[in-house]
């Protein structure tokens, strides 16, 4: 995650750690948690953190000012999910603007980068998050290269004149169908003493995984309007398909959720979770971070998610390999995740 996110997120965390300083949240207080969120912009990272705040503080409430929390924040989560991509720009500027971090360096310019487009095929190891706070994003690309690999191949194309172009999709307010947006970049990629400054590929010569979300930056406005968002709003981006999501709680049913995760990853779904948003349970789980959903399995008997970090490394257990990808048992998956969010293209 990027600093910009991390305040934003240490903000609203003080702003609900308020409301337990009687030691209870009252129904008043809940009203004035849903007044506030009303009152100004209601982003992902807020509707995350407050989900996050009534799951992990049950104990803490009044019954009814529970009931009220869990209803508002299901009912925005499903307003963020539906109107998923229609934010892009009409107009694209020739280089987004760095992140704020990245600026105030003064290390970091943009330099030609040789390569090859994909190196055996778009991969769903290939795209590693770098130094802005995209991870939705990039997992989200892990998992579109997972299960339709030729949707991203036929989503961008080699120019004459060396640059690219990748083809978007956006979904107007109340629109039936999504529209394609093709957004064209060049090919020089931001650096700091010779390092990619944000994403990489797992092999060194791959250049899809950089071209992808230099684009999707050109098309919001700047790689600081990528820091935070929803992966529903990049698999809709990336797929044309519908998102959805479902939330992860304590309290989730064991048998219904597994029966959730075997539907949404059967036939070819696209699908990311998104870890809790205060101290996972799984040590080495990042909290408040994406991870692409890989899939399910049953064996001996235990019912096991896998998953990777978008970091490419970084993961719980002790496979010897730390290439981000690991697998953990449904319960704790229960106590380290969130929300998953998914599309079927």
């Amino acid at each position: 995650m990027g600093s910009k996110i991390d305040k934003e997120g240490a903000r609203y965390r003080a702003r609900l750690d308020q409301t337990l300083a009687d030691g209870k949240v009252t129904p008043k207080e809940a009203d004035a948690l849903i007044k506030n969120a009303k009152n100004g912009h209601f982003s992902e990272v807020e509707a995350h953190y407050l989900s996050g705040f009534v799951d992990r503080k049950k104990r803490s409430f009044d019954p009814a000012a529970r009931e009220k929390l869990v209803a508002f924040v299901s009912g925005e989560m499903q307003s963020l999910a539906k109107i998923a991509g229609d934010t892009g720009l009409a107009s694209h500027p020739r280089q987004p603007k760095l992140t704020e971090d990245s600026r105030k360096t003064g290390l970091v310019s943009w330099d030609a980068r040789p390569g090859e487009l994909a190196v055996n095929g778009f991969g769903m190891d290939d795209a590693m998050q770098g130094q802005v706070g995209d991870c939705y994003f990039i997992a989200a690309l892990a998992s579109v290269a997972k299960t339709h690999p030729a949707l991203l191949a036929n989503a961008v194309k080699t120019n004459r004149d060396g640059t690219y172009t990748v083809t978007f999709f956006e979904r107007k307010r109340d629109a039936a169908k999504p529209t394609p947006v093709s957004v064209t970049v060049d090919g020089s990629f931001a650096n700091r003493h010779g390092r990619l400054e944000y994403a990489a590929a797992r092999e060194t010569r791959e250049l899809w995984p950089l071209i992808f979300e230099k684009a999707y930056a050109t098309w919001k406005g700047g790689f600081d309007a990528i820091e935070a968002g929803m992966s529903a709003t990049a698999l809709e981006a990336l797929t044309g398909a519908k998102p959805d999501f479902f939330a992860v709680t304590s309290e989730s049913n064991k048998t219904n959720l597994w029966n959730q995760l075997e539907q949404v990853t059967a036939g070819g779904g696209c699908v990311v979770a998104l870890s809790k948003p205060w101290d996972p349970a799984e040590q080495g789980v990042v909290a408040d971070h994406a991870y692409t959903l890989l899939g399910v399995e049953e064996k001996n008997g235990q019912k096991m998610v896998s998953l990777r970090n978008p970091w490419g490394e970084r993961e719980p257990g002790h496979d010897g390999k730390d290439d981000g990808i690991f697998s953990m048992p449904l319960e704790k998956f229960m106590t380290s995740f969130a929300t998953v969010e998914f599309a079927r293209p």
